[in-house]
């Protein structure tokens, strides 16, 4: 009977779904010293939490995308100080080519809205909650990296057609189980408000390629059900520490209820 239990208990966990990121490696420093991102950290520091965009592989280096477009640079008149101006930043970007991606994305176009088109039956999330890594920033005033503790989201477009990524989405949300309902949370109060644009800008994502995203904890508290929003597309639900004090921050500034 015992030996009929271990063969079924075997079976049943060789049956368990295998996902399109199982066998995803992401590599970094394992000696670096992370820490949490503190509540409003985000609003002085520079990067996005987006790692990569295009073919699965078997590796990828955790480094960052600082930017989705990036900002238009304005030098001096006068040539010598912009020149060195630039010299100045390129030997900056140099310096951080293990935190911060050197290409850019493509950024394409268009006039029509499509940000509801991106869904639960053409994109698949899969969270690992229980894998950290690092989540690199820039802070604005220094240049100096800031190394937080974070998991890896990985999106995958499932359908036959290539999804249009609206270039705002530079990280994933993370909504919690509040009162019987899920509510987005963040570690952070603020709120940027664009203008009214004719032009909607974003990337492409063609069929069977990923992004991989990384989300930052929170500092720990109680334990909680949550998960990963991308557009309307959902993961699926897993436990995550949140510190309440984030909670009744957020409560208090009319973010959740």
């Amino acid at each position: 009977m015992d030996k009929f239990l271990l063969i079924l208990f075997v079976f049943l966990i060789s049956c368990e779904e295998k996902t399109f990121a199982d066998d995803i490696v992401l590599n970094f420093p394992k000696d670096e010293k992370l820490t949490f991102q503190k509540f409003n950290d985000d609003l002085t520091d520079r990067g996005t939490s987006l790692i990569y965009i295009g073919e699965i592989h078997p590796q990828f280096a955790v480094n960052y995308y600082k930017y989705i477009i990036p900002p238009v640079k304005i030098y001096e008149r006068d040539f010598l100080n912009s020149k060195t101006r630039k010299k100045f930043e390129d030997s900056i970007e140099l310096a951080q080519q293990s935190f911060f991606r050197t290409e850019k994305i493509k950024i394409l176009e268009t006039n029509k809205v499509f940000a509801d088109h991106l869904n639960s039956k053409n994109l698949s999330i899969l969270v690992k909650e229980k894998d950290t890594i690092p989540l690199y920033k820039q802070y604005y005033k220094t240049n100096e990296i800031k190394k937080y503790k974070a998991f890896p989201v990985i999106i995958k477009n499932t359908s036959t057609k290539i999804l249009k990524i609206p270039t705002d989405a530079k990280s994933v949300d993370l909504w919690i189980l509040n009162n019987n309902q899920f509510r987005y949370v963040s570690n952070s109060n603020y709120i940027f408000r664009g203008s009214e644009l004719q032009k909607i800008s974003y990337f492409e994502l063609k069929p069977d390629e990923i992004l991989i995203y990384s989300c930052p904890y929170f500092k720990k508290g109680e334990k909680r059900k949550a998960k990963i929003k991308f557009g309307t597309a959902e993961s699926k639900e897993f436990e995550i520490s949140v510190d309440e004090n984030i909670i009744r921050k957020m409560l208090h500034t009319g973010f959740i209820e």
